[in-house]
């Protein structure tokens, strides 16, 4: 940290002896490049590493801040990010980027984060999925200090519907079948969440195991995911 502050100091200096020497326009483009100077280190520092090590134990009870720190630094020496949490359970750390990760806290659970864009800010979103026996979701979104911000709300049960330009023909009776699995599934939607590495988006899947073997069938042939950011 100390030789990257003598180093943006230095470049501040030089900026500053030109902007003195030059002429008028040439001193727009040398400000433009000393506000660029500035904004970077602190765009670059934010890195998911960094987020998940800081992380709050309320956040991930499961896991304690070594077993955090040991999983970053098995990850990154391309070693398998395995430990037991506070249970004794095995911990996977299974992929970690510089805006994403994804650890598997037990064998019936795994929490994805995402360093997510919003505005001016960036924001953390975490995905908690409890996977038996069927999988649900539960995403909020915190600050960068781990402050919570909101709860990401989940699709209403009809959104899920595929269009009816889907199908060659719609009829009354699939427009019945579709209305009484909606009302099946409204009773106490389970859905799953998957955050996108590539992007902000998060997929969302209403989860049918639950429906009887009829009902699974027909609803696996009418609903689809729904993707969105948060």
């Amino acid at each position: 940290p100390w030789t990257s502050f003598l180093f943006y100091w230095e470049c501040c200096s030089c900026i500053w002896v030109l902007y003195v020497m030059i002429d008028q326009d040439m001193r727009k483009i040398l400000l433009l490049s000393f506000l660029f100077l500035v904004a970077v280190p602190s765009v670059a520092q934010v890195r998911m590493k960094d987020v998940f090590a800081q992380l709050p134990d309320s956040v991930l009870p499961l896991m304690t801040r070594n077993n955090r720190l040991d999983c970053i630094d098995f990850i990154e020496n391309n070693m398998n990010a395995r430990v037991k949490n506070r249970f004794n359970d095995q911990v996977v750390l299974e992929a970690l980027t510089e805006d994403y990760l994804y650890v598997r806290t037990s064998e019936s659970s795994f929490v994805e984060m995402k360093l997510m864009p919003q505005g001016n800010d960036t924001l953390i979103c975490v995905n908690r999925t409890y996977l038996g026996p069927v999988e649900d979701s539960d995403v909020r979104l915190y600050s960068l200090d781990w402050r919570f911000v909101r709860i990401v709300a989940r699709p209403d049960v009809k959104e899920f519907q595929k269009s009816q330009d889907a199908f060659q023909s719609w009829t009354s009776e699939m427009a019945d079948t579709m209305q009484m699995i909606c009302s099946e599934a409204d009773f106490l939607p389970l859905i799953k969440a998957s955050l996108s590495q590539d992007d902000t988006t998060i997929s969302w899947t209403l989860q049918t195991k639950e429906f009887n073997k009829e009902t699974k069938k027909v609803a696996d042939k009418y609903l689809q995911p729904v993707t969105r950011k948060p």
